[in-house]
């Protein structure tokens, strides 16, 4: 019992976090209905099973939103950077923090931005990625 209401906890903490990440960050809705507020930029890696996109606001302001959907962490992982994108990036919600009731595997992972080529473009940042968690990145 006393694990059940820690894990119910965990999922109330972690759904306030979002919603205020939501409330925070416009471009996670501001443009919704258009194509200018989303681009993919990892969409075909089926044989890790993560998806990443890129959310953007009316004022160019991004939110970079990677998501692992498999039990197995992906360490260093890789992931293109559109021209014009932040040179520096930060975790902002990772929901295999601690206090969510994940393993906190990667806790205090931070994003490496470099000039390596990846998804069709020059720079790139590697992130150590959790086992089926997601994370918010937003410029540092």
């Amino acid at each position: 019992r006393v694990a059940e209401a820690a894990a119910a906890d965990g999922r109330q903490q972690l759904v306030r976090s979002l919603n205020r990440l939501y409330r925070e960050r416009p471009a996670l809705h501001a443009l919704d209905c258009e194509p200018a507020g989303f681009e993919w930029l990892v969409a075909d890696d089926a044989m890790q099973s993560i998806f990443c996109w890129l959310r953007r606001d009316r004022n160019g302001n991004e939110v970079i939103v990677l998501a692992n959907f498999t039990p197995q962490p992906r360490p260093d992982y890789r992931v293109g950077l559109p021209e014009g994108s932040a040179a520096r990036w930060r975790v902002a919600l990772d929901s295999d923090a601690g206090e969510f009731g994940g393993s906190a595997a990667y806790a205090g992972n931070q994003p490496q931005v470099d000039d390596i080529p990846a998804h069709g473009h020059a720079r790139s940042l590697s992130v150590h990625l959790p086992p089926l968690a997601t994370l918010f990145l937003v410029p540092a």
